[in-house]
Parts: C-alpha cells; sequence; structure tokens
C-alpha cells in the first residue's frame, strides 16, 4: 500500500467533557484524601529510640527521689528519751521536770544507807523527806486523759474556778515510797518509835493492829501492781563468790537509766496545792 494514498480525518466529540464524570479522577482524589486520614499510616510521634530514652529518664527520676527520701529520713533527729517516754506513759502535768541519768546503784547487799538501819530521828526524816509533799493540780482535760471522769468525785484544789475547775493529786512515785515506809516501819516494834516525834513521823496508823494490818496489806498490793507494771528487765548478773553457799553471789550494783527524782520533788515545791475542803 502506497503511504501517500492514506488520509486522515478529524473526529468530531460527540459530547462535552465533564471532570465530575471522570471516574478515574475522582478514584485518584478520594485515594489521596483516605491516605492521609487513615491513622494507620501517619508518622509515629514518638520514634522507638525516644521512648527508650524517655523510659530510662524517667527511671532515673524514680531511684533519685527514692534516695533523697532514703537520706532525708536518715538525717531526721531520732526522739529524744522525754518523747519516747511520753509515748508510753499515761497523762502527767508533771513531764516538764523529768529529766533521766543513767548509772549503776551502789547497792552493795550489806551497804549502809541512811535509809537502812533501826529507827531513828534522823532516819525517819530522811524518809519523811522522800514523799511527804504538797499535791500538784489537774485540770479537767487531764482528768479526762487519766479516763476518770467521774462527774462530782473528785476533790477540787483551793482557789478552784468552778467553770474551770482544778483537781488535786499526788503523784504515784510519792504513794510508792509512802507504802515502802509503812513497810519498813511495820517490820519494826512500835516501840522503837518515839513519840515526841511528832505525828508526820510516829506512825500512830500501826497502833491499831486491824488499822496497821489493812494499811500493810494494802501497801504490798500496791507496790506489786507497780513492780509488774514497770517490769524492769535489766539483767542481775553474779559474780564468783567463793564465801558464798552457792559459790556466787548477786550484783546488786545493777546499770539503769533513771528519772532523776530531785527534779520531781523540786517541781512539786514549786507548783504544790491544798485540797479544798
Amino acid at each position: 500500500m502506497d503511504m501517500a494514498s492514506i488520509r486522515y480525518e478529524r473526529l468530531e466529540a460527540t459530547d462535552k467533557f465533564d471532570p465530575a464524570d471522570d471516574d478515574s479522577n475522582n478514584n485518584i482524589v478520594n485515594t489521596a484524601t483516605d491516605e492521609a486520614s487513615s491513622p494507620s499510616r501517619r508518622r509515629p510521634i514518638w520514634t522507638r529510640r525516644q521512648a527508650t530514652l524517655a523510659l530510662l529518664g524517667n527511671l532515673v527520676l524514680l531511684l533519685t527521689s527514692i534516695c533523697l527520701l532514703s537520706v532525708a529520713a536518715r538525717r531526721r533527729p531520732s526522739p529524744s528519751h522525754l518523747e519516747c517516754a511520753q509515748k508510753v506513759s499515761p497523762y502527767s502535768p508533771m513531764w516538764e521536770a523529768v529529766e533521766f541519768w543513767e548509772g549503776n546503784f551502789a547497792n552493795e547487799f550489806n551497804s549502809s544507807t541512811k535509809y537502812r538501819g533501826p529507827p531513828t530521828l534522823e532516819r525517819e526524816r530522811a524518809w519523811n523527806d522522800l514523799w511527804h509533799y504538797h499535791l500538784i493540780r489537774v485540770d479537767a482535760a487531764g482528768v479526762a486523759a487519766l479516763n476518770q471522769t467521774h462527774a462530782g468525785r473528785h476533790a477540787q484544789v483551793k482557789g478552784s474556778d468552778p467553770a474551770h475547775p482544778e483537781f488535786g493529786a499526788t503523784i504515784e512515785v510519792f504513794h510508792q515510797l509512802h507504802c515502802l515506809n509503812v513497810l519498813r516501819q511495820y517490820s519494826w516494834p512500835l516501840d522503837r518509835f518515839d513519840p515526841s516525834w511528832g505525828e508526820d513521823l510516829y506512825p500512830s496508823m500501826l497502833q491499831d493492829a486491824a488499822t496497821g494490818r489493812t494499811h500493810v496489806d494494802h501497801c504490798i498490793e500496791a507496790l506489786r501492781l507497780s513492780l509488774m507494771c514497770a517490769g524492769d528487765i535489766t539483767p542481775v548478773l553474779f559474780l564468783h563468790d567463793k564465801a558464798s553457799p552457792l559459790g556466787v553471789r548477786a550484783d546488786f550494783n545493777i546499770h539503769h537509766k533513771c528519772r532523776a527524782f530531785d527534779p520531781l520533788v523540786d517541781y512539786v515545791q514549786r507548783n504544790g496545792v491544798e485540797l479544798e475542803t
């Protein structure tokens, strides 16, 4: 065929082009939109490396915080002897007077002190000076703290305000020493005491056998309760002693940590009150 004889004719379009009718164009646009909006195809905000670094940083902060708290706890001052004693003791208005000392008792089995031996005027005075003092005042809140809220039963001190009552009380250590003194006096014949020493020193309560026996029994029970309540667990060691029938003897020079007695007496002497009778 002769290529020169081939003729080309222009074809006329039968309809005008409408982009809205172009399905292929719509498919391309929709596909692009779907890809942009699909979460699974978005670029992640954190890379794996960034997440690992963040986790390590949080762990470092946590460990640092724990170390700082541990150091702070160790540097916190320990509670004082007084604070510890208050936590394990009942209420008292006298805590400001409490002091402590630590050392060994001077208490050989046959030692001599002003408190040991038969009744004399000087010895009775020494014992009386251990316990015979005025009372202290306790307010209504203190009575409640002692679990003794019996309205109207407790005696008030002289000058107590009825709107804010204050009540009189001795302290337990004085009561215990009084009882110990009664037992000491009871262990001696009554004729070893001289009535001329005065009513504070002469054990007149022992003149009546029944009254004396009742008082002694009360004191034995009071001291039993107090000793068992305190429950002193300080070890009492034993010493080799060939002269002893058992070959050993107890060492009564025992190490103790004690409340100082004189400051307690000083407090009562400064703040002592009397009952309203």
